[in-house]
């Protein structure tokens, strides 16, 4: 009897199967952890996403450890009285209950006990001790349910916080206490115990102060105390609870001792409004309403952990808000657009698990940490994207193609009219080199038919494309749906259109670079070399790695008149290994190329040009070719034609047609300076001119 093996779960293999010893017969790995469905708790739509983005946290190491400043102590806020049921009057020979309530009047906070004429205030709190164990210090904060106190714990010897909750939700303190006791996460307080009298929960105390920008924060110290609340909502959130009041006063930022220094962390606290996915299914009832979805969103009705979301995006926001004014600056638009789908009035376009949105935030994080003084480039694979795209270097990073010295024409003073020294690669080309995904990670729905689009998208079928994207059934506002579009309109040679159906995906997928890519190659074949620049530079500065995008900054660059600076991408990009080769290539030939209203190379820049030749890995066709393309640039500045003609001629032994070569040949002959008959001057019996030949030209 043979039992049937497990197949794998890995996205990029899908039919292999687990063997004996634990590794896919297909693609020799082990397969990914993930959640386990049973009959009580099936696995909802979009759960396998642990499955798919086994690291959305990586933002956090891109992040400098931050050395915490001193503590300091939480401001006091207005202190609420002394409950009534811990008034008693001071005289020890008394100590009967007073400031009561009677008639269904509260009593009073101020006054004398009855009973002995002692004075009492209670207006504020301290000096009594709750459970025979807690000395009250002072006021913490108050909230819906009660005031929190920073208390004693007499038999810990160790500072808590108590949380008093009124008697009208004594159940909600049960239900807060029964959900969260079990719960141990580094970015979650921790349930110390829970006292019936009061009641109150019993929580650490975390010194510090409800999570802002400080003077001197760096706008990424900021973004990774985000991710680390979302590992703190994803931890909740696989276990089926909702916090359901995440704002900044309920994550504290505090100082964390450590052998290697304080550290600044952060912690999500105040779970009074916590619930339960499955157990609890009336609305919500306590939220914060400038951080909570409106009021009308469904979200209120039947939660979701993008109630979650929707208060940590309001949270970002808010935080970040003194960093997001220069919209140019690194990151910081991923940035308004991470929180822009964050907090999207259409729930369905809002991120659907922490997990999800940490792996933008940690994208975000990873541009913003590329810029200066930082300057952190890091090279990772997408969960979203296959392998980077290929060079898409439009004939920039290979030498001139001898058709282009056969089809020359020399004008007035030998200056010669050529094809373009490079072009925008194809949109054809393009649209079939974009790597896509066949599916989406959070919904696998369609991916066969998206498979089959991209197949024709490869055989340039525009129209076969199109069709089987509409079999996949997609959403019009699902970032799948724009990808494939972007791709459709580009095979179909509409780059403008192609850049509405890219920004689509762009505005869903901010700290992903590919969508990035493809605007900036989109806005380069519609001509607008500005926002091509910017797209290109947020690729490149963030990611050498995607070549695409530094042939293309390059290419961008060259134009405007920042030759250096072209340069200067093509050398950091010849560093990559995978792009070595076409980007040194490229860089000897922007020192020399020559474009209309481009000044002229210096001689400094040929020099260099001829000094790097000798080095490159290319075919002696080849490095003919760009030996002529730097005489050229020579020319321009001496004027020299006999050098010129030499470096033509010595392309034709690598032509591939007759006709190619004879029209090198006759190009070169064109570019050899003409003779001067001087009738004055005589050649004696040596051959040498004797007198009246004019420098540099031939007499007779």
């Amino acid at each position: 009897m043979t039992t049937s093996r497990p197949a794998c779960t890995r996205p990029d293999c899908g039919r292999g199967t687990i063997d004996e010893q634990g590794f896919c017969d297909r693609c020799d790995r082990p397969p990914l952890p993930g959640p386990v469905a049973t009959p009580e708790h099936p696995v909802r739509a979009g759960a396998g996403v642990a499955q798919v983005r086994p690291d959305p946290w990586y933002g956090l190491g891109l992040v400098d450890p931050v050395q915490a400043p001193e503590a300091q102590r939480a401001p006091d806020v207005a202190p609420e009285p002394v409950a009534e049921q811990h008034r008693f009057c001071a005289n020890p020979a008394c100590g009967q209950p007073v400031g009561r309530d009677h008639d269904g009047e509260p009593g009073r906070t101020t006054g004398f006990c009855p009973q002995c004429g002692t004075a009492f205030d209670f207006t504020q709190p301290g000096g009594f001790t709750i459970a025979d164990r807690y000395e009250v210090r002072r006021t913490l904060g108050s909230g819906a349910y009660g005031a929190a106190y920073l208390a004693h714990d007499r038999n810990l010897a160790t500072d808590v916080v108590l949380k008093a909750l009124h008697r009208s939700v004594a159940k909600t303190a049960l239900h807060e206490r029964d959900i969260l006791v079990e719960l141990r996460h580094d970015s979650i307080v921790r349930i110390l115990g829970y006292e019936d009298e009061g009641p109150h929960l019993v929580l650490e105390y975390v010194p510090g102060e409800p999570l802002a920008a400080r003077p001197g924060d760096r706008l990424e110290t900021l973004l990774a105390h985000g991710v680390r609340v979302l590992q703190a909502l994803d931890y909740l959130h696989a276990r089926g609870l909702l916090h359901c009041d995440v704002k900044p006063l309920n994550i504290i930022r505090f100082r964390e001792e450590n052998p290697a220094g304080p550290l600044d962390r952060v912690r999500l606290i105040d779970f009074g409004a916590v619930r339960s996915q499955t157990e609890d299914t009336g609305p919500v009832v306590a939220f914060t309403r400038a951080y909570a979805p409106p009021e009308s969103d469904p979200e209120h009705l039947r939660p979701t952990p993008g109630f979650d979301l929707y208060g940590l995006g309001m949270t970002l926001r808010e935080v970040c808000r003194s960093y997001g004014t220069d919209r140019s600056a690194p990151g910081v638009d991923s940035l308004h657009l991470l929180l822009e789908r964050a907090t999207h009035p259409e729930p369905c376009r809002r991120f659907g698990s922490a997990r999800q949105f940490a792996e933008q935030l940690s994208g975000v994080v990873r541009q913003v940490v590329a810029a200066p003084p930082t300057c952190r480039q890091v090279t990772r694979l997408s969960a979203l994207f296959g392998p980077a795209p290929e060079p898409l270097h439009g004939g920039l990073g290979a030498a001139r193609p001898l058709a282009h010295w056969a089809g020359a024409r020399p004008e007035k003073d030998a200056l010669l009219e050529m094809a373009p020294p490079f072009r925008t690669p194809d949109p054809g080309d393009v649209a079939a080199t974009l790597p896509a995904p066949p599916s989406d990670p959070d919904d696998p729905g369609g991916g066969g038919a998206l498979t089959e689009s991209r197949l024709a998208l490869r055989r340039r079928d525009a129209g076969a494309a199109a069709e089987r994207l509409a079999a996949a059934d997609l959403p019009d506002w699902h970032w799948l749906t724009g990808w494939y579009r972007g791709l459709i309109a580009l095979a179909d040679g509409h780059p403008q259109q192609a850049g509405t159906a890219f920004t689509e995906a762009r505005r869903a997928l901010p700290g992903e670079l590919i969508p990035a890519l493809a605007l900036g190659l989109c806005a380069e074949l519609d001509g607008d070399r500005t926002a091509a620049r910017s797209h290109y530079g947020t690729v490149f500065d963030t990611s050498p790695a995607l070549g695409a995008a530094g042939f293309g900054l390059a290419r961008v660059l060259l134009p405007a008149g920042e030759r250096a600076r072209a340069v200067e991408v093509a050398e950091k990009l010849a560093k990559e290994f995978r792009y070595e080769r076409e980007a040194r290539v490229a860089a000897v030939r922007l020192r020399v190329m020559t474009l209309p209203d481009l000044a002229p190379p210096t001689e400094d820049d040929v020099d260099r040009a001829r000094a790097a030749l000798p080095a490159l890995d290319v075919t002696d066709a080849a490095a003919a070719a760009l030996r002529a393309e730097i005489q050229y640039a020579e020319f321009l500045r001496t004027g020299d034609r006999l050098r010129l003609s030499d470096a033509v001629r010595a392309l034709g032994p690598h032509a591939t047609t007759e006709r190619e070569y004879v029209a090198l040949v006759d190009l070169a002959n064109a570019l050899r300076p003409k003779p001067s008959w001087g009738w004055w001057g005589k050649r004696d019996r040596s051959g040498h001119t004797r007198s009246g030949a004019v420098p540099g030209r031939l007499s007779l």
